[in-house]
């Protein structure tokens, strides 16, 4: 099975279409509020692994014109059930984005990078999309000092299962490298669900800067 098939099972559970899959909504959608507010109304807005189209909503309902990705096409076909209204398609990130360079003003990428197998090449596409000085506004779970201590000494094996569907795990500091590489710079750091040093997610608004640099040497 690979990744594509994976996440096309994933999105066929009942359990899973239409909802939020346990994300803390309201601070994201504050999180978007506050980092889209610079731009003007109808600016193109991607919602890259857009899922069941909730936040693609969202954004539309900010006003501004958005257009949800997501790599499964059962995820894909509820988001146009849902939300008619606005355009979906399916799409893996690694692989390529279906638009021109430079077609979005902002990027929306929640809990998704964690999914992802070649970060750099990810990220090097949404820069290709982006506008210069466009913003990627992004969130994944959050792996700071405290929490890797508790969950290595009460659940190692239940975080790490290898049958879940997260392969990446990321710092503060290994994510702001993941970024900087890949031609972002950091505005905004921070954390939503759970207070600190427990953040189930760290959130991080960018901007782009430059073209994305080389893809780090692969360590085996």
């Amino acid at each position: 099975m690979n990744a594509t098939e994976f996440y096309e099972r994933y999105w066929q559970r009942p359990a899973e279409i239409g909802s939020e899959l346990g994300l803390a909504v309201a601070p994201r959608q504050a999180l978007l509020r506050r980092a889209l507010r610079s731009l003007p109304p109808g600016a193109p807005v991607l919602d890259a692994g857009c899922g069941a189209g909730d936040f693609s909503a969202f954004i539309a309902g900010l006003g501004y014109n958005v257009i949800g990705v997501d790599v499964a096409t059962a995820a894909v076909s509820h988001a146009r059930r849902q939300h008619p209204q606005i355009q979906f398609h399916a799409a893996a990130i690694e692989a390529g984005l279906p638009f021109q360079d430079a077609s979005f003003a902002a990027i929306w990428c929640s809990e998704v990078l964690e999914h992802l197998f070649d970060i750099h090449r990810a990220l090097a596409e949404l820069n290709r999309v982006l506008r210069p000085g466009g913003l990627l506004v992004l969130t994944t779970p959050y792996h700071g000092l405290a929490k890797n201590l508790i969950i290595t000494l009460k659940g190692f094996d239940s975080h790490f299962n290898p049958y879940l569907s997260h392969i990446r795990f990321f710092t503060r500091r290994t994510l702001t490298g993941c970024i900087e590489r890949a031609g972002f710079a950091v505005e905004a750091w921070g954390g939503i669900g759970r207070a600190w040093p427990v953040w189930k997610s760290q959130t991080m608004i960018c901007r782009k800067v430059r073209a994305p640099g080389p893809p780090p040497e692969i360590i085996g």
